[in-house]
């Protein structure tokens, strides 16, 4: 007897036979630690750190310490539909997660962190966007829509959802079981990060192709060649001071998703390296250290600048930006007879021209902007003066 298939409705058959395989054998592999972690006594849940040394206590490997926080929270926590509702989250730092037993995605993503640290294990927050449907033409959202968590564990990068796991809804419930430790073959067809090196694929999925339908893009992941290593860029990442990190983020998410949004982030992201720039600069010995403060101060201007070019600033990030000038300008002022910069009065006064130019910009009414004005035109007057 022969039985034939059309294409499309085979490759669903396939997709559907993938996932079920992919996730058969965590019921039985994880029976024991799942029930450990079901047994957890409730007066634990506000005491981060025993929690996690109790959901420690019968893992044999660092992947089984993983399973025992996924359990945990999958029991734990509810989805907070009201707070979906009314669109904005109600919980504002882990205590109100934990006081109400609701969240939000991003909620999920930060407890389920922050008990993987408390154990012992390196564990991210991915944003990205969430895409359940199985029809093509999906569209990507102007800002990121979802978060979930990437745990390195035994060895590796691990991908996993706690939210998904417990949202009882229709799409939810056809993949509930299969978002701890996805293959990242399988996770990317409702999961796009916004860095690429998250999707840990040998060659990242663009955000058009991530518009296809499921079969269509597992046909491609799971037929691509290596391009690239996600766990070298996620290494190189992570080792980043804080600040530098953000910036590195934010700077993959607008050259991978470009939008209004991620421009406005990397905006953000550079005024906060240009602050913490300007923070390296304090406590630094004046004179001895001039050529050090000059340099930083600078790359603080100039990522300032380019922040000022990507989106229109927000009024502190202009005076903090007119404030980066002004101290520069200050610094080289100061510098003693025969310092190599204290001699080129001309580009101190183009440094203060610029900073009284982003003052004016400023509301008339603030402090700041009548007090920085007195200090940029006294500065100007005693260069014009020495001229």
């Amino acid at each position: 007897m022969h039985t034939s298939f059309s294409r499309p409705l085979y490759r669903l058959f396939l997709l559907a036979f993938l996932l079920v395989v992919s996730v058969w054998p965590a019921h039985a592999q994880y029976g024991a630690i799942d029930r450990h972690a079901r047994q957890a006594p409730d007066s634990l849940s506000r005491d981060l750190p025993g929690l996690a040394a109790y959901l420690s206590e019968g893992a044999q490997n660092e992947t089984e310490k993983a399973r025992a926080v996924y359990t945990w929270m999958s029991g734990y926590l509810q989805y907070d539909h009201q707070a979906e509702r009314k669109g904005q989250r109600i919980n504002q730092n882990l205590r109100d997660i934990l006081d109400r037993r609701r969240g939000l995605c991003m909620d999920y993503a930060l407890l389920y962190q922050a008990i993987c640290r408390y154990a012992g294990l390196q564990c991210e927050k991915v944003d990205g966007y969430a895409a359940p449907r199985l029809a093509e033409g999906r569209q990507v959202p102007e800002k990121a829509d979802h978060a979930w968590n990437a745990v390195w564990a035994d060895g590796r990068w691990h991908l996993l959802d706690v939210t998904w796991g417990e949202v009882q809804d229709e799409s939810h419930l056809t993949y509930s079981t299969s978002y701890f430790f996805t293959p990242p073959e399988v996770f990317i067809l409702t999961h796009l990060p916004e860095q690429p090196m998250w999707q840990l694929l040998p060659c990242p999925v663009s955000v058009e192709a991530f518009a296809q339908s499921h079969t269509m893009l597992y046909r491609q992941v799971t037929q691509q060649d290596t391009c690239w290593s996600a766990m070298d860029s996620i290494a190189a990442t992570l080792s980043l001071p804080p600040a530098a990190r953000r910036l590195a983020l934010a700077r993959q998410s607008y050259a991978f998703n470009t939008t209004s949004y991620t421009k406005k982030q990397w905006a953000a992201a550079l005024f906060d390296q240009a602050v913490a720039f300007d923070e390296q600069t304090e406590g630094l010995p004046y004179p001895d250290s001039a050529n050090t403060i000059v340099r930083l101060r600078q790359q603080a201007i100039e990522n300032a600048e380019t922040a000022l070019d990507l989106s229109e600033p927000q009024t502190w990030q202009r005076e903090l930006y007119a404030q980066l000038l002004l101290n520069q300008a200050i610094g080289r002022y100061q510098l003693p007879d025969g310092h190599p910069l204290s001699a080129d009065a001309e580009a101190t006064v183009d440094i203060l021209e610029t900073a009284k130019a982003q003052l004016l910009l400023l509301p008339p009414e603030g402090y700041f902007r009548g007090y920085a004005l007195q200090q940029c035109n006294r500065l100007l007057e005693q260069l014009s003066g020495g001229n």
